[in-house]
């Protein structure tokens, strides 16, 4: 099943627009998350992902409250590192708690 993604992602791309832009946003996303990792390598980092990006405001996802502690403390920080390295014109972060769904 893992092996038919990407024809399945190729033949969707060829479809109507609204799709289109949707995969390239899932992408997009996904592409920035994993240069995110760059900015930290403490353990409460992994707890975090990039979620969205609606208008000036990064959505990030925490597995779990305690790693939005140290977050709240860093925020600035880590706005400069979006704005200045990954080049994401933000201004605000909005959190949630959402926990990992184990399969």
């Amino acid at each position: 099943m893992q092996n038919d993604v990407p024809p399945l992602l190729n033949q969707l791309r060829t479809q109507a627009t609204p799709l289109r832009d949707l995969i390239n946003h899932a992408e997009r996303i996904s592409a920035l998350d994993q240069a995110l990792r760059q900015w930290s390598s403490e353990p409460w980092f992994q707890a975090i992902r990039l979620a969205n990006i609606r208008g000036d405001t990064v959505v990030l996802f925490a597995t779990n409250a305690a790693a939005l502690v140290p977050l709240r403390y860093r925020q600035q920080a880590l706005l400069n590192y979006l704005r200045e390295h990954l080049r994401i014109p933000c201004a605000r972060l909005e959190t949630k708690v959402k926990p990992a769904v184990h399969k």
